[in-house]
């Protein structure tokens, strides 16, 4: 069964699209079977796979709230390796609305249960991308998730809302009872040298293990709880802007900028080695 990787921030504008894109293409790329689930109403992941019309997906065998009716939902290939579950600009009236267990959806769909297949034992690893608030559907996406990724931009605001999304991961865990392990922090838009930016990662470096450390039922992937900032780089905003991969615009448009790439090579290295993904393709990991 593949592995499950949901990337949570409440706070919008941390990253959590442009990563999310960015390590789907990554391990597709190498050859691993990808899904990404588009849980956020907006679809800013499922535009940056180039669907900017959301209401092509209502109603058909592609419309993410057919799992909250119990109707057949189907993935849309994007690309070699690379399968999406499209956003539906409806999803959210349906995750708020009075259902019993609607934040158990997602996962009873992705992990199966009752004699039911799972659509993830079809992949090595699905990524969920969700909203920026602590609704239905994030808590849905921290539910379904074997693993959470937040990314964070190094500002005191951001830095505050870090914590808040940690509080939500510790209620979910706390109420529903996951298995469920913190892979790590991402730091986004990193200035090196900005003083602000160093020495707020400075401070969530100390106050990330110690909020965790008051609830020791909460799992973690690795002692070290950040892996390596992605740079503040224009290519980011640009290749979003064309609709294709960081990887495919800074190879044909923007060379100067490989260091990008390099740092997500080395992020996909350390999930690797965090979450121990096999591949069913015969991959060495």
């Amino acid at each position: 069964m593949g592995k499950i990787i949901g990337l949570v921030n409440q706070k919008g504008g941390a990253g959590k699209s442009s990563i999310t894109n960015a390590l789907s293409n990554e391990f597709a790329r190498r050859g691993y079977r990808v899904l990404v689930v588009d849980y956020d109403p907006q679809g800013t992941q499922t535009m940056l796979f180039g669907y900017n019309r959301l209401s092509q997906f209502i109603n058909g065998e592609h419309d993410m709230t057919n799992i909250f009716n119990g109707k057949n939902l189907t993935p849309l290939n994007v690309k070699e390796n690379l399968d999406l579950l499209p956003a539906n600009p409806n999803l959210r009236e349906e995750a708020e609305s009075g259902k019993m267990g609607k934040e158990l959806v997602l996962s009873n769909y992705l992990k199966g249960g009752f004699g039911r297949k799972g659509i993830c034992e079809d992949y090595d690893i699905v990524f969920i991308d969700s909203p920026a608030d602590s609704g239905a559907l994030t808590v849905g996406t921290i539910a379904a998730s074997d693993y959470v990724l937040v990314p964070t931009r190094l500002t005191f605001v951001d830095s505050t809302g870090l914590v808040g999304t940690l509080q939500t991961i510790i209620q979910a865990v706390m109420t529903f009872r996951l298995d469920l392990s913190i892979l790590g922090f991402i730091p986004v838009a990193y200035k090196s040298r900005l003083r602000e930016h160093n020495d707020v990662l400075a401070s969530l470096k100390k106050t990330i293990p110690q909020i965790l450390s008051k609830h020791d039922f909460i799992k973690r992937a690795s002692d070290d709880l950040f892996l390596e900032p992605l740079k503040d780089r224009i290519a980011w905003a640009e290749a979003a802007g064309k609709r294709v991969s960081i990887r495919e615009y800074i190879e044909k448009e923007k060379k100067s900028q490989r260091d990008i790439l390099l740092s997500l090579e080395n992020i996909a290295d350390e999930i690797i080695r965090r979450v121990m993904i096999h591949s069913q393709i015969g991959l060495e990991v």
